[in-house]
């Protein structure tokens, strides 16, 4: 699945046709479609989307104009490389037809330019301010770096999340004590302190991670069954139920309320279903 495979391979002697590879868990997966079929909800092609999963444009999101590819668009799980550039072909073509059909530029104010420049500059104006209160620039009472905020967040996701300490493995109770923490965790978010400007991207990707690992956890906690069997468990609901979870669960976040809501979309096939008989060619 990866090149560092082929590299694990030759350093021990392995010929991956004569015997097992060993191989190691992961970290949760809590980004991506590639494992779990996660990610934006995307519009479907027009010859094949069915009306209700089809709004003018292949690939783009529920926020206009914007379009997402590969692992940032869910409901196809395994794309690899190669669909992830196929799909990213199809994402760009769409773009450009989008700016095509809507050649006006945005109206923003200088007021809200500054405000927007003041928020993202902020982790280096917060270390700035607060560098000389300790004697160790990673301890800090005033702050918090980037680095640590990420072990911070794969520790909540791996332990409470279903991540590879927990053999994958969680439950309601487990599931509501990660949110407790990522709680305090998004708190932490805005005393977030860059050194430089390698460091003020990692504090950004951090808030972003952040978000999409809160979406995955009340995901987690809508959907009362096991999906995934092998990625995660949902221990105290170890099985699939397809009579009443067999769809897709969308989460939306609304600024206006800053509450979540939880969606059930229905699948909708658009091919005919293949039978057993046919798959093994009779």
């Amino acid at each position: 699945m990866t090149v560092a495979q082929a590299g694990l391979w030759a350093a021990t002697n392995t010929m991956p046709e004569e015997k097992p590879s060993e191989i190691a868990a992961a970290e949760p997966y809590f980004i991506g479609s590639h494992s779990g079929a996660s990610g934006a909800w995307v519009s479907g092609p027009e010859d094949l989307a069915p009306p209700e999963y089809y709004w003018g444009y292949p690939s783009m999101s529920t926020i206009s104009g914007l379009f997402c590819a590969g692992d940032a668009s869910g409901a196809s799980s395994h794309k690899f490389s190669s669909g992830s550039h196929a799909e990213g072909r199809i994402a760009a073509k769409a773009a450009v037809h989008y700016c095509v059909d809507h050649p006006e530029e945005p109206h923003v104010s200088e007021a809200q330019v500054s405000a927007l420049k003041e928020e993202i500059l902020l982790p280096l104006d917060t270390f700035e301010r607060h560098k000389s209160k300790s004697t160790d620039i990673d301890v800090n009472p005033n702050y918090i770096r980037p680095k640590s905020f990420l072990f911070r967040l794969q520790k909540i996701m791996d332990e409470y999340a279903g991540g590879v300490s927990a053999q994958f493995m969680t439950n309601r109770q487990l599931l509501e004590k990660g949110m407790e923490l990522l709680g305090f965790l998004k708190e932490d978010a805005s005393k977030l302190a860059a050194t430089d400007l390698h460091e003020l991207m990692r504090c950004w990707e951090n808030v972003h991670r952040m978000w999409q690992a809160e979406a995955h956890v009340r995901t987690l906690m809508f959907r009362e069954e096991t999906r995934w069997p092998g990625y995660y468990y949902r221990a105290d609901t170890p099985s699939m139920d397809d009579e009443n979870w067999k769809c897709f669960a969308n989460c939306r976040w609304v600024p206006s309320t800053g509450e979540w809501e939880m969606i059930k979309r229905p699948i909708i096939p658009i091919f005919s279903e293949v039978r057993e008989h046919e798959l093994l060619g009779g």
